[in-house]
């Protein structure tokens, strides 16, 4: 593969130059760009492999450089550079087509990390190209070309293993062996069961064979290997378009997953240092109100109260950065007790109905006429319903109306929260579970939160084996509907619960 060619685009010259120089180590041909419109005028030019892409510049921004590149030059790699107060902005990004991202301020061993993922992502493209140029060699015809593979295949660090479309290994390289952590001697010849006892990847072979397409999977250590890999899997055509087998490129991305997981400690370690003094400053502000005859006649009591919620908002947003790293690194134990549905409802219900009130919002509860209970975690699905109920108390106009409902069917307890709110739009309803998503708009403009809180409320719900749906119409109001099995009390067990209580 020739020399990666880079294309940096940004506005400010201090991000260009300090982009070229973390990868001016490396044989990479760098060109700069100061605006989206030259961007795009040397992409027409010369092409590039790898584009680094501001997203916030005047004129032509990062977004229709973007879309420009994904219609006329969708080969080109994006890896978006914005800052961490714009997250959202870059999450729109990649869906849109972006490969990565890299937020503002960074370290140069942050972006050659994140190029060279793009890097080997462009070379097992452009080796899987040059195996499928080969389709018109039967397969017979490649077992005798293994001699010109061989080379090809000793200076691969990827594992390859090549199959007819029964599954039989026709061909390997040396560093499948290794990273298979493979036992069987010999290996060609003989089905790919053999030599690897996981059925998810010997099934993703025949997916790809039978479905004609590249099929794309990740093994979590101790399924193939001690390592994290992941596979892409291409069928193999001959000259008349026919299916011949498959070649298999399994990448160890080990060292990635690690990166990620360091990024998910390092948020849950920032988190807990700015918790501590938070929750400090806050009981002192509240000491200060309370006991010091001073505040109340100088009416400092108002200013107090504003500092109180803007703390208790942060430590809400570090509690939710807490909980949701720790749901996603699947370090959260939960401990499972029959709890009474009601009881949940009623504590949360005594907490927001003072934020309800002052509000003016009618807060109307219908529970089930019969005692039900589930088998969860307590707190954390009280969080859950908490984030729910504030939610709908937070997007309701003045004089608004907000109902919760409960009832049972099919083994199933499902709570409903409808309210008469701003509503969500069509294009936003897909997204409002995704992480750091916020509806954007007039009417939301004045309102603060991270757009975790619905991330959160739906791992837990999921962890639960529950399932949350919503329905919402814009200046008509939303309802979120969540759902979770019954717990299988008896009566002896119920008395006895209640006898505690």
């Amino acid at each position: 593969m020739d020399a990666i060619r880079i294309l940096i685009v940004d506005d400010e010259k201090v991000i260009r130059d300090g982009v070229e120089r973390a990868l001016a180590e490396r044989d990479y041909v760098i060109t700069k760009a100061e605006s989206g419109e030259r961007g795009i005028e040397i992409i027409s030019a010369e092409g590039c492999d790898i584009l680094l892409l501001d997203l916030m510049m005047p004129g032509i921004d990062g977004f229709a450089v973007l879309s420009w590149v994904k219609e006329n030059r969708p080969a080109i790699e994006v890896i978006v550079i914005t800052g961490f107060a714009t997250v959202s902005k870059a999450v729109s990004a990649m869906k849109q087509g972006a490969f990565d991202f890299v937020g503002k301020p960074f370290t140069p061993d942050y972006i050659r990390i994140v190029v060279g993922k793009a890097v080997d992502k462009l070379r097992l493209q452009a080796e899987a190209e040059q195996l499928r140029e080969e389709r018109t060699l039967s397969l017979a015809a490649i077992n005798q070309e293994q001699s010109r593979l061989k080379t090809v295949f000793g200076c691969m660090v990827e594992a390859v293993i090549i199959t007819d479309r029964e599954g039989v290994v026709v061909h390997h390289n040396p560093a499948a062996i290794n990273i298979l952590e493979i036992q069987t001697d010999p290996v060609v010849g003989k089905p790919l069961a053999a030599s690897i006892k996981d059925g998810a990847a010997v099934e993703m072979v025949f997916e790809a064979i039978d479905g004609t397409q590249v099929v794309t999977r990740e093994f979590a250590p101790g399924s193939i290997s001690r390592r994290y890999l992941r596979a892409h899997c291409s069928p193999v055509r001959s000259s008349g378009g026919g299916i011949l087998g498959s070649v298999t490129v399994f990448e160890d991305i080990s060292t990635h997953k690690e990166i990620d997981r360091m990024k998910s400690d390092f948020v849950a370690m920032v988190a807990h240092e700015l918790k501590a003094p938070l929750a400090s400053i806050e009981q002192m502000i509240y000491a200060l109100q309370v006991d010091c005859p001073y505040e109340a006649l100088h009416s400092c009591n108002a200013l107090h109260k504003r500092m109180i919620v803007r703390t208790r908002d942060l430590l809400q947003l570090i509690e939710n950065l807490l909980n949701l790293s720790k749901l996603e690194s699947g370090t959260v134990i939960f401990r499972l007790e029959p709890v009474r549905g009601h009881e949940i409802l009623a504590d949360i219900i005594d907490i927001v109905t003072p934020q309800a009130q002052s509000k003016g919002l009618q807060l109307d509860y219908k529970p089930c006429p019969h005692d039900w209970w589930i088998n969860v975690d307590y707190d954390h699905l009280r969080t859950a319903f908490l984030n729910i109920i504030s939610n709908a108390v937070k997007y309701t106009p003045e004089g608004g109306r907000i109902e919760i409902a409960t009832s049972l069917a099919g083994g199933q307890a499902c709570l409903v929260v409808r309210d008469s709110g701003i509503g969500i739009g069509k294009d936003d309803l897909p997204h409002i579970f995704d992480r750091f998503f916020r509806v954007k708009g007039k009417a939301t403009r004045h309102i603060t939160g991270s757009g975790l809180g619905l991330a959160l409320v739906k791992s837990v719900v999921e962890a639960h084996n529950g399932y949350i749906d919503v329905q919402s119409e814009p200046g008509v109001g939303t309802a979120f509907s969540l759902h979770f099995p019954l717990a299988e009390v008896d009566a002896a067990a119920m008395e006895k619960l209640a006898a505690v209580e």
